[in-house]
């Protein structure tokens, strides 16, 4: 996977975050963040990430690798919580096999009308060296080369959230 253009970065896997006592924001866990400085008049890049595996059937009773409700809304309230006018804050699903039904409605609702902010990746885009060198092959209005953020969210959009 080809990440050039993130070099400037600070990354960390696996974060419990444990908020200050006077807010009210959930104790969780993300699987990473990534902090991407910007210079001034520029807003900072902060990306925050749930990663699953393939997962089990719903079907016999397990959930794991499954997005769900409560991934969404911590991931919701953490990004919520950085100021919008220092910080543009980016939500990453990413999976090792296709999202559900379920996962792509509810990661449609971390975009608003004005600001589209989730990124959903899946093996297809996760295995080449380039994120879409497999994905344009189905979707040809993505930009093939997405080198930040704001590029991957775009392109999340054009092909989850087409209305």
């Amino acid at each position: 996977m080809n990440l050039s253009s993130f070099r400037n970065g600070v990354y960390s896997p696996s974060l419990n975050l444990i908020p200050k006592e006077s807010t009210d924001l959930p104790k969780c866990e993300v699987d990473f963040v990534w902090v991407i400085p910007e210079p001034y008049p520029e807003k900072t890049v902060v990306v925050i990430g749930e990663c699953k595996d393939q997962g089990r059937d719903n079907m016999t009773g397990g959930t794991q690798g499954t997005i769900d409700a409560t991934d969404i809304e911590h991931l919701r309230r953490v990004a919520d919580a950085l100021p919008r006018k220092r910080f543009s804050t980016y939500i990453v699903l990413a999976k090792l096999c296709p999202f559900t039904a379920d996962e792509i409605a509810l990661a449609k609702t971390l975009n608003d009308r004005y600001r589209r902010r989730a990124i959903l990746l899946t093996e297809r885009e996760l295995e080449p060296y380039h994120f879409y060198e497999r994905t344009k092959l189905e979707f040809k209005d993505i930009q093939d080369y997405a080198s930040r953020p704001e590029d991957l969210a775009n392109n999340t959009a054009m092909m989850y959230f087409k209305e």
